[in-house]
């Protein structure tokens, strides 16, 4: 970024600060009619704009536009923009880059009682969960019924819906693939401990009236955040107000009248920075100050999640907000329960792809000099593990801030090569093709003759992330040592420890598509 002599002695004032707090000073003093002379002027709305001019109370019907007040601002050329969420929220997808927008997230004496609020003591009775018709929010969901029904807590859920009974009824229906017994556990568990409330958290107060709002802020120990819009083709500009806004809602209330610790779950890919590659221990607002806004694939969405992991550690520092950050990779099936897989994610559509085709690479990853081919690795884990690895982590998590990079540490010699073996020694005929761009190809035009509601499901929109081959790593290029440690300090899983994928897990996939009927 270019600056002034003027700008450069300002921020020379501010070494203290981390990177990303230097670098928004920098483009406000570098933006407007007065930019590099050291002065800024920001346009702060609450409301009142909806009247005329100064010293007049007349009508002033344009202002009733949220985007008049982001034009008034560029066409006086000040310095920045700061409103609360709503106003941002309904213009921040058509003036995304023209002006810097500050979101006013609390007022000052918001802030300042925050330090002062009680901080959280024993373990949580009375759990708030976002998300929880997602795909890792429903088994985040169980999980905590069958911990509070130890100790009598209560789960309040909050999900779209016309009312409490629909949002509980779309809770329902996520869980309900086919497993009875699934079903059964839920029913039971929910009777006595579910709360489920309609809201949003792409809406202020979350979507809640101020009763039930006031209600939470007194009554809640802790809060666990999945939810987000999860979407690798829209750009950040779509994804700000879901993914950011709504963390910065949920902060809101995790800081209003008690401290409430926050579980947030976030992606991998917001540790990476070009070949740069970020640990668990790292204060990502320092180690990646700024990140670059372009079209790449899920560029959007990892930005969203970087900027929701921003707002975490500021409201930490500032407030002594206790916050887990879970940075997930790919979340696999369900270990136990009938048809419970993420048939939208790519792996999902892979396997569905492969069967259904008949066809596979040779090798899905570049050759290594290996004489029986390349040894990779594939990171994921089933979403069973997850579940339990973010609740006892994160209820845990009542002091301090702390990151988790949820991955699968193993160099195991599991890849995607390896599940292609198992799914051809479980009965299911599939050639392999020496040549990778002819299997690619080949690949491709199978997929466009299936039926339609396969080839819905298919990888066939997804093609690009297989060209060209993978490269052949042996084990995650992210390192997890605070969460092996933790998963094995905790005794968590199975094994208590970070589990292997297994030729079961990939059978199942099989099992559970041909159970909703895509195989």
């Amino acid at each position: 970024m270019k600056m002034t002599p003027r700008v450069r002695k300002i921020l020379s004032h501010y070494e203290s600060d981390n990177p990303g707090t230097k670098t928004n000073l920098a483009r406000i003093l570098m933006q407007g009619r007065l930019a590099g002379t050291g002065k800024l002027v920001i346009l702060p709305v609450d409301q009142g704009f909806e009247h005329g001019p100064v010293r007049s109370f007349g009508p002033n019907p344009a202002a009733y536009d949220p985007h008049y007040h982001f034009q008034l601002a560029l066409d006086a050329g000040l310095s920045a923009y700061a409103a609360p969420l709503g106003m941002i929220e309904a213009g921040a997808d058509s003036f995304a880059g023209q002006i810097p927008i500050i979101l006013k997230l609390n007022s000052a004496n918001t802030l300042t009682a925050a330090k002062n609020l009680a901080r959280p003591r024993g373990a949580p009775q009375t759990v708030l969960l976002t998300g929880a018709t997602g795909y890792l929010g429903r088994f985040l969901c169980m999980e905590w019924l069958q911990r509070l029904s130890q100790s009598g807590g209560t789960l309040i859920c909050i999900a779209r819906g016309r009312d409490s009974g629909a949002a509980r009824e779309r809770i329902a229906d996520a869980l309900d693939r086919g497993d009875p017994d699934l079903t059964r556990e839920f029913q039971t568990l929910a009777a006595d401990h579910l709360e489920v409330l309609a809201g949003d958290v792409d809406e202020p107060n979350l979507g809640l009236d101020d009763g039930t709002w006031n209600r939470l802020a007194d009554n809640v120990d802790l809060i666990v955040h999945p939810a987000a819009l999860v979407n690798h083709v829209l750009p950040y500009s779509q994804l700000f107000g879901p993914n950011v806004v709504g963390t910065a809602e949920v902060i809101r209330l995790a800081l209003t009248s008690k401290l409430k610790p926050i579980n947030y779950v976030s992606t991998v890919a917001v540790a990476f920075s070009g070949d740069d590659v970020f640990g668990e221990d790292v204060d990502i607002r320092t180690a990646i100050a700024v990140r670059k806004i372009d079209d790449t694939y899920a560029n959007g969405y990892a930005n969203s999640k970087w900027a929701g992991e921003v707002l975490m550690r500021e409201a930490h520092d500032l407030c002594g907000l206790p916050g887990a950050v879970f940075r997930c990779d790919m979340i696999l099936a369900h270990r136990r329960y009938a048809g419970q897989l993420n048939v939208t994610d790519l792996f999902t559509r892979l396997m569905l792809s492969l069967v259904a085709t008949g066809i596979a690479p040779r090798s899905f990853h570049e050759f290594d000099g290996r004489t029986d081919g390349a040894r990779a690795h594939y990171d994921g884990l089933p979403v069973d593990f997850i579940a339990e690895a973010i609740a006892t982590l994160g209820a845990n998590a009542t002091d301090g801030f702390h990151t988790y990079n949820v991955v699968n540490p193993h160099d195991d010699g599991i890849s995607l090569d390896q599940f292609v073996d198992w799914l051809i020694a479980a009965g299911n005929p599939i050639q392999r093709i020496d040549d990778y761009g002819d299997w690619l190809t080949r690949f491709e035009t199978a997929m466009r003759a299936l039926p339609d509601r396969q080839r819905q499901h298919s990888e066939l929109n997804l093609l690009d992330a297989f060209r060209p081959p993978t490269p052949a790593l042996h084990s995650p290029v992210l390192p997890a040592d605070a969460f092996r440690a933790g998963v094995r300090s905790s005794c968590i899983g199975v094994d208590r420890d970070i589990p292997h994928i297994s030729a079961d897990l990939i059978g199942k996939y099989v099992a559970d598509l041909r159970q909703l009927e895509l195989l």
